[in-house]
């Protein structure tokens, strides 16, 4: 448990499902208030903020498409609204076209790349302005940033410059008591992962070729997170931690 969280105010992008619902339960365990933004599935943000509640947590949630800079603007008046301040965000909420990258189009590369990297930094820019001496951003990416994944399209090069944001911002932000980091979650079995072609292919191959013996679960993002967002993580800056069970290390 994390004791500085308690009463700190999150907007978790793309906190729904997945990786963004585990890390906004998670948060949420430590006493922080959780804005949980969706793009089109309420129901599901609504139950996370019904669960959140219903243990003694506060939440909201808010609808936004991060890809859409007036959308963004919109969530941070919702949230300054609802708490007033701003002390953590969890830039999760990333979608684009997958196939082979050689068939995408202009419209498929943009729409990519502002959901990514785009986004990353309006969030920053606003959240700037609510964070007082203390605050901390963290980016999820994906083993596409570095290596080619089959099928990943357009979504390999936009981690590769959410990555590199990540990195400028932590820069910039740090002597303002803004720690800005990110989180290399390897393949575990999400409704983002299934949108891969060949998805059952490459989620066996993950699970044979793990050290661990098991691909991760959300969970295990959501506690990575959790520890960067502490003080105790307050002198990593600009880093990827990797979630992955050891696949990276094996060829």
């Amino acid at each position: 448990m994390y004791p500085e969280l308690n009463g700190k105010h999150a907007l978790i992008t793309g906190g729904s499902r997945g990786f963004g619902r585990a890390i906004a339960l998670r948060l949420a365990r430590e006493g922080v208030a959780v804005a949980v933004n969706y793009r089109r599935s309420k129901s599901d943000a609504e139950d996370v903020v019904k669960q959140i509640e219903k243990n003694g947590g506060r939440a909201f949630a808010v609808r936004g498409d991060v890809g859409k800079e007036e959308n963004i603007a919109r969530m941070f008046d919702e949230v300054r609204e609802n708490f007033g301040r701003l002390d953590i965000v969890i830039a999760n909420a990333a979608w684009g076209v997958p196939g082979k990258l050689i068939d995408s189009k202009t419209k498929h590369w943009d729409v990519t790349l502002s959901a990514s990297a785009r986004s990353l930094l309006t969030m920053a820019q606003l959240a700037e302005t609510l964070m007082n001496g203390w605050g901390r951003i963290v980016s999820i990416t994906s083993d596409g940033g570095a290596r080619v994944i089959p099928g990943y399209g357009v979504v390999g090069p936009a981690k590769a410059a959410l990555e590199s944001t990540t990195r400028g911002l932590a820069y910039e932000l740090a002597r303002k008591g803004i720690i800005v980091n990110g989180v290399l979650a390897g393949l575990a079995d999400t409704k983002s992962s299934r949108s891969i072609p060949g998805a059952d292919e490459v989620l066996g191959h993950a699970r044979y070729h793990t050290p661990a013996g098991r691909i991760i679960e959300p969970e295990d993002v959501a506690n990575v997170v959790a520890f960067l967002c502490s003080d105790q993580a307050g002198m990593i800056v600009g880093h990827f931690v990797t979630v992955d069970g050891g696949r990276n290390i094996v060829g």
